[in-house]
């Protein structure tokens, strides 16, 4: 029997614990470890704040629908990876010490560096997490007037909820923009071509931009917050009345022991199996990896499957031959939808990774609450929401 462990309980780790449960019988042991006993769906954080999802539509509790499959769960926190000895160093209710593997996937996400920016933790908001987005929304409901920024930080990798707050937030104050009350300002800390890694998944953003009354500030590399202002690294300012940032990210600090297969910001290296370097069972998957480009859950999901692909394999005596092809994609229609935030992948029958049943039918749960997808094969991604439903 073996034994495989997976560190982590996001988009990678449940769709390679999915996929493995699916595909393995009784003889062989799957465990989680996870610092935190729920789930959640990040891309509808920023519908959380604007939309009408409830924190329960998108945090899951993660215990029954593993158990239901057999699946073991541990809720503890990873101090270290002993790779020659095989073991794992974990703290927490559940556990505390070491737990042996045969096999190990790496799916621990990214963590969020703040304390690169001086007075982000005092002053800044973010989206990263359904506390947060409820404080965010709160500050949002009560604004009146005044000068809103959203930007994101030079390190960071998702652009996109930078992009769906500005939109929702000109939705939002569309007549006090109007009126000159409220402002809207858009920081990058490069262009956004460069931001969405040159994919041209937004032909128009910066036009859309303009005609909602949004300011987009290119080549702004956030370095300070106070309390009224953010500095970039040049030396410019921008006054700000609300501020939301998407934070710099580095690795965890539990990989530092598998170095030199870490990068130098602490993200796991790997081959085209998700392979950890120099290490055939061991496995690396969703934002713990060095990958180049903006991160999309869809990718880690497609990560967390191959990963677990060739664990199934090396188990039958083969050749773990399934690889990962890191590819930007996009299922929207002509510009976007809601009208504010960008359905990508989850939302659309036409992603080949996409499954109604996926994450142990939580995506089936977020997809019934935005209402059904029209599939057209000359528009992919026509998207009916939730108000549109018949």
């Amino acid at each position: 029997m073996a034994s495989i462990l997976i560190l982590g309980g996001g988009f990678a780790a449940i769709a390679a614990a999915e996929k493995l449960s699916a595909n393995l019988g009784d003889g062989h042991e799957i465990t989680i470890v996870s610092i935190d006993d729920h789930f959640t769906f990040y891309p509808a954080l920023v519908p959380l704040v604007f939309g009408d999802f409830e924190p329960d539509e998108i945090h899951f509790d993660l215990r029954p629908k593993l158990a239901e499959r057999g699946i073991r769960f541990i809720k503890g926190e990873v101090l270290s990876i002993d790779a020659e000895g095989r073991t794992v160093t974990l703290t927490g209710e559940d556990v505390e010490g070491t737990i042996h593997f045969d096999y190990l996937i790496v799916a621990l996400g990214r963590r969020l560096a703040t304390e690169r920016v001086p007075g982000f933790f005092e002053h800044a908001h973010h989206l990263l997490g359904v506390s947060p987005a409820l404080k965010f929304k709160s500050a949002v409901t009560s604004f009146q007037k005044g000068a809103i920024v959203v930007g994101l930080c030079p390190d960071a990798f998702l652009p996109v909820p930078v992009c769906e707050t500005a939109l929702a937030l000109a939705e939002r104050f569309k007549t006090e923009i109007a009126d000159g009350k409220v402002s809207v300002t858009a920081v990058f800390p490069t262009t956004l071509e460069k931001a969405f890694a040159g994919s041209a998944l937004f032909r128009d953003i910066d036009e859309e931009f303009d005609s909602r009354g949004i300011r987009l500030v290119s080549d702004f590399a956030v370095e300070r917050v106070t309390e009224t202002s953010v500095r970039s690294a040049l030396g410019a300012t921008l006054h700000y009345d609300l501020l939301m940032l998407v934070p710099p990210f580095r690795g965890q600090a539990s990989l530092r022991h598998l170095a030199p297969v870490t990068d130098a910001a602490g993200f796991a290296q790997v081959n085209d199996g998700l392979q950890v370097k120099g290490y055939d069972n061991i496995y690396a998957a969703g934002d713990i990896i060095s990958l180049p480009g903006p991160r999309f859950g869809y990718m880690a999901i497609r990560q967390g499957k191959v990963a677990a692909s060739n664990i199934i394999a090396q188990l039958k005596g083969e050749e773990p031959d399934t690889e990962y092809t890191h590819t930007i994609e996009w299922a929207l229609d002509e510009k976007y939808t809601d009208p504010v935030f960008f359905h990508y992948g989850f939302w659309d029958e036409t992603v080949e990774d996409y499954d109604e049943n996926a994450f142990f039918g939580m995506a089936k749960v977020i997809r019934q609450h935005y209402g059904p997808v029209r599939y057209d094969a000359a528009k992919p991604g026509n998207f009916a929401p939730k108000t549109a439903a018949k």
